[in-house]
C-alpha cells in the first residue's frame, strides 16, 4: 500500500556491552575506569536513539483516504477529501473511484433535450429534460404530457465527485404538487405534507436524479458496462416512500429516432418486488454525452410510454 510505513512497533535491535564485574579495590586499579571498553557505548546509540520512532506513526494517516470509499457516496465526504493535495497513488483509490468495482462519476454538460412522446405508438406533445449544473450544484427538470395531462418533475441538490446528492424533489400531476426534502445535515428524508420522515441513506437518489446518476457513472467509466449483467443498486425516494432500485445493463442496441439509428447502451430497472409488472428502460447514447436517447415505461395494464430524442441544445 503506497505511503504506508513498515510496522512502527518493530524497534531496532539495541547492542549491549557487558562490563566485567568490579574487582576488590587495589591501589593500582584506579586508571581502569577509562578503559577502552566504554568507548563502544556511543556506537549503539544510533540504533537505540528513540527520535526516529515517534515520527513514523504519523504516516498511517494515509489509510483513511483509501478507506473513505466504503463510507458511501455522500457529498459531504466527497467535498472534504478533494482539496488535500492527494498524491497520484492515493487519487487512484479516491472516493470517486472505488477500486473494487471501478465506478467513477463524470457529470454530463448542461443540456436541454427535446423528446418526441408516444403512448402506445400514438404521438403526443413533446417532452423535455433540462439538465443544468455549475460543478457544485445541479437542477433537473423533466416534463411530459400524456394525452391532455401534464406531468412535471423537479430535482435539485449538490454535485460532487461521487455524483448527485438530491436536496429537494417535486412532482406535479394534474395541478397537484408533492415534494420530498433530503435533509443531509439532520440525516432525514422528509415527505412534505404527509407528516412522515425516515432516516436518510448515504447513497439516496430521487426518481429522476437516479437516471442522471447512472449517466454520470457510464460517462465516468464506459468500459465498466462492456458486458451485459452489470447491475447498479440505488436507494430511491419519491414523494411518498423510499425503496431500493436495481438497474441492469442488458446490451447495446441501435435506437431508431426517425432521423437515423443511434447506437446506445440499454438499461432496465429490475422488478422491485414480487409481482412488480411496471417496467422502466433507458437507452444511453455516447453521441449524446451518454444522455438518454430513449426512455420507456410500460405500465401493468400494458400501456407503453416512450420518449425518443428529437434534438438538444447546450445550456450555459
Amino acid at each position: 500500500m503506497p505511503g504506508v510505513p513498515s510496522d512502527p512497533t518493530a524497534m531496532p535491535a539495541i547492542e549491549a556491552i557487558l562490563l566485567p564485574p568490579p574487582r576488590p579495590p587495589v591501589a593500582a586499579v584506579p586508571p581502569r575506569p577509562v578503559s577502552p571498553a566504554r568507548k563502544p557505548l556511543p556506537a549503539p546509540s544510533p540504533a537505540a536513539r528513540p527520535e526516529p520512532v515517534p515520527a513514523e506513526p504519523a504516516a498511517p494517516q494515509a489509510p483513511p483516504l483509501l478507506a473513505a470509499p466504503g463510507a458511501g457516496p455522500a457529498m459531504a465526504s466527497a467535498a472534504g477529501e478533494t482539496g488535500n493535495g492527494v498524491t497520484a497513488p492515493a487519487a487512484a483509490s479516491s472516493p470517486q473511484a472505488p477500486p473494487e468495482d471501478g465506478a467513477r462519476y463524470a457529470a454530463p454538460p448542461s443540456t436541454m433535450l427535446h423528446y418526441s412522446s408516444f403512448v402506445n405508438g400514438v404521438q403526443n406533445p413533446d417532452g423535455l429534460i433540462r439538465w443544468q449544473h455549475d460543478g457544485a450544484h445541479y437542477r433537473l427538470d423533466v416534463e411530459t404530457r400524456v394525452l391532455w395531462f401534464r406531468f412535471a418533475f423537479y430535482s435539485s441538490g449538490a454535485l460532487g465527485e461521487r455524483g448527485l446528492a438530491p436536496e429537494r424533489y417535486e412532482e406535479s400531476r394534474r395541478n397537484r404538487k408533492e415534494a420530498a426534502r433530503f435533509d443531509h445535515g439532520a440525516g432525514t428524508l422528509v415527505f412534505e405534507g404527509r407528516d412522515k420522515q425516515v432516516p436518510l441513506p448515504a447513497a439516496v437518489q430521487d426518481r429522476f436524479s437516479v437516471f442522471l446518476q447512472l449517466v454520470g457513472l457510464v460517462r465516468g467509466n464506459p468500459q465498466r458496462y462492456a458486458t451485459p449483467g452489470v447491475t447498479e443498486t440505488f436507494e430511491v425516494a419519491d414523494t411518498r416512500d423510499l425503496e431500493p432500485m436495481q438497474v441492469q445493463y442488458v446490451g447495446e442496441e441501435d435506437v431508431d429516432t426517425g432521423h437515423g439509428p443511434v447506437h446506445a447502451k440499454h438499461f432496465v430497472r429490475l422488478p422491485r418486488h414480487a409481482g412488480d409488472s411496471r417496467r422502466v428502460e433507458v437507452w444511453l447514447a455516447p453521441s449524446l454525452q451518454w444522455l438518454p436517447v430513449k426512455l420507456r415505461q410500460t405500465e401493468p395494464d400494458g400501456t407503453q410510454i416512450d420518449l425518443v430524442h428529437r434534438d438538444s441544445e447546450a445550456l450555459h
